[in-house]
């Protein structure tokens, strides 16, 4: 079902996808983690007496910038004020070591992009000292795929998609979930279009993601509304992340900017969606302070092999304090794991460096790597909502989005198939 021309009540498409899926495969490789305490890209550009005035103030300004941006990352947006900012000696002690690239300088100025790697305990002894919650789960990649218009107008590539082009024109990284916006060449057009994504066809989602070695697929769906040449715009968003664990479609409403284009509109939308999904992945993987427990796990494992790559994704999960091996036999390891977080959380955290926890009755709970043994069920969400009213009215202040009422469900859903 598509978006109606008539009232533009949204997103049915999206709805229809929710309830198709349940889970979009998993890479063959396992997913490498950028490190969570490394910020980069953090650019300054200081001028001053001399060129070494400059760099000095520089180098503390970047300190400052990538603190704040270590904070946006891991913070939700209720917490992110509740920090006192610190200044550039304060910052020292978290900070590990940095690099500089594309460094340049005159007599009086200084230009470069750095690069800071942060202590981990100390950023977390920060955070807990000031109550603060915050997640460290990094997601797989999630691709996008930003589709304009309605009905049998929809399309997904090429120069006719505008909510496309704001969507790639965002900069990359820096966040706990990578999103992905594909290429748009001869592959991503034979792997999706519109109709197949807004159908919630499993085989060509599973195609794109497959392709950007990706586990979920985020559809958002913008239709324009009004006249961006009377300033008088507002763009209607629907988007949905589908995959491993589906999450609620949400239904969000842009105004044009004073003085703004259909352009800065299309940017504004881009980056408030992304925020909202960055927050959503947030709140799922919060880890409260003081939260910190243990749990007992089996590792059915044959090959020494087997149990040093279980240890090595260990260290990838953000959740996970530490590991210890009680029990040694020739077909199973029993470990203690120690993890901040609920049950919930550290499921999802496992999975994204590929390892599958699973509480089983009367075992109690299993290690494996992905691909051996059933992979965890999807999490149970609730039932589709029904069709919504027509949207109609002025859209809200620009820049602050509503999130609509809608929940998607997936209830015996088909997988989409997995690579073969």
């Amino acid at each position: 079902m598509w978006i109606r021309r008539a009232s533009a009540a949204p997103f049915l498409g999206l709805l229809l996808a929710a309830a198709g899926l349940a889970c979009l495969p998993r890479s063959a490789d396992a997913h490498s983690h950028s490190h969570v305490f490394t910020v980069s890209g953090v650019a300054v550009d200081v001028t001053a007496e001399t060129a070494a005035a400059a760099r000095e103030a520089a180098h503390a300004e970047g300190h400052v910038k990538a603190m704040e941006k270590l904070l946006a990352r891991f913070l939700p947006r209720a917490e992110l004020g509740l920090l006192q900012q610190l200044n550039p000696a304060e910052i020292l002690a978290y900070v590990q070591d940095f690099s500089v690239a594309n460094e340049r300088t005159s007599d009086v100025r200084y230009l470069a992009e750095l690069t800071f790697r942060f202590r981990p305990e100390p950023i977390r002894e920060l955070l807990l000292a000031n109550g603060l919650q915050h997640a460290e789960t990094m997601s797989k990649p999630v691709v996008v795929l930003p589709i304009f218009g309605i009905e049998g107008e929809a399309v997904l590539w090429g120069e006719a998609n505008p909510w496309w082009a704001a969507w790639a024109a965002r900069p990359p990284g820096g966040w706990l979930v990578p999103l992905t916006v594909p290429l748009g060449d001869l592959g991503d057009l034979t792997a999706v279009d519109a109709a197949r994504a807004l159908n919630g066809e499993a085989e060509a989602l599973g195609a794109i993601a497959r392709r950007y070695d990706a586990e979920d697929v985020l559809i958002t769906q913008a239709v324009l509304l009004g006249d961006p040449l009377l300033g008088q715009a507002t763009l209607q968003v629907g988007t949905v992340r589908l995959g491993r664990f589906a999450q609620q479609t949400t239904i969000d409403n842009y105004a044009q900017p004073v003085d703004g284009t259909a352009q800065d509109l299309l940017a504004l939308a881009a980056d408030a969606v992304g925020a909202t999904v960055q927050e959503a992945w947030k709140q799922r993987n919060l880890l409260r302070p003081g939260s910190q427990r243990r749990i007992a796990v089996t590792v059915p494992v044959t090959q020494l092999a087997e149990l040093i790559e279980v240890k090595r994704r260990l260290v990838e999960v953000a959740a996970v304090r530490g590991s210890k091996i009680t029990a040694l036999s020739r077909s199973k390891v029993e470990m203690a794991i120690t993890f901040v977080g609920a049950d919930a959380q550290l499921v999802l955290a496992m999975a994204q460096s590929d390892l599958d926890l699973v509480l089983n009755p009367g075992i109690g709970w299993e290690l494996r790597l992905a691909g051996g043994g059933a992979p965890p069920r999807p999490m149970p969400v609730a039932a589709p909502a029904p069709e919504p009213a027509p949207v109609a009215g002025p859209a809200v202040p620009t820049g602050a989005p509503t999130t609509g009422a809608l929940t998607t469900g997936v209830t015996n859903a088909p997988s989409i198939p997995a690579a073969e």
